[in-house]
């Protein structure tokens, strides 16, 4: 928790973070970013994520490898390192991964949205806000 933060100062922080990754949140697929945009947004995650006590992906990609590749590039970056290995599987796939957890659930996708959710969860009544789901963020932000 950012504990070097007052209450109040911890409440901006928590409306900017959420202004700018809500506006990313209305999109059906991940906006192409510069490398400036990128970076401010997975500072953003990266600071809910100190501020949450886990996250949920959801990934969904054209392929399994894809989603593989992103799976292990956002835990890396939010939670640990992991290993998985996700069966082979034809065509679009959405993948789902709970960090508490360190499970996962894979299905086919019908759909033609690509990227991935990150949903934070929190107890912590000061930091309610936190709890919430952004994205569709690109499937290499982390890579």
């Amino acid at each position: 928790m950012s504990a070097e933060l007052s209450p109040a100062e911890l409440t901006a922080q928590l409306q900017s973070i959420r202004k700018q990754l809500i506006a990313m949140s209305l999109l059906h697929q991940p906006a192409e970013l510069s490398d400036a945009q990128k970076q401010s947004i997975r500072e953003a995650l990266l600071w809910l994520n100190d501020n949450s006590e886990y996250q949920t992906l959801g990934i969904c990609a054209s392929d399994v490898e894809a989603a593989e590749a992103a799976l292990k590039g956002y835990v890396a970056a939010l939670s640990q390192p992991i290993n998985v290995d996700v069966p082979a599987q034809a065509g679009a796939v959405f993948l789902k991964f709970n960090t508490l957890k360190n499970v996962w659930y894979l299905d086919s996708y019908s759909g033609d949205s690509r990227g991935v959710l990150v949903t934070y969860h929190t107890s912590e009544p000061e930091l309610d806000d936190v709890n919430g789901t952004y994205g569709p963020f690109p499937l290499d932000l982390f890579s």
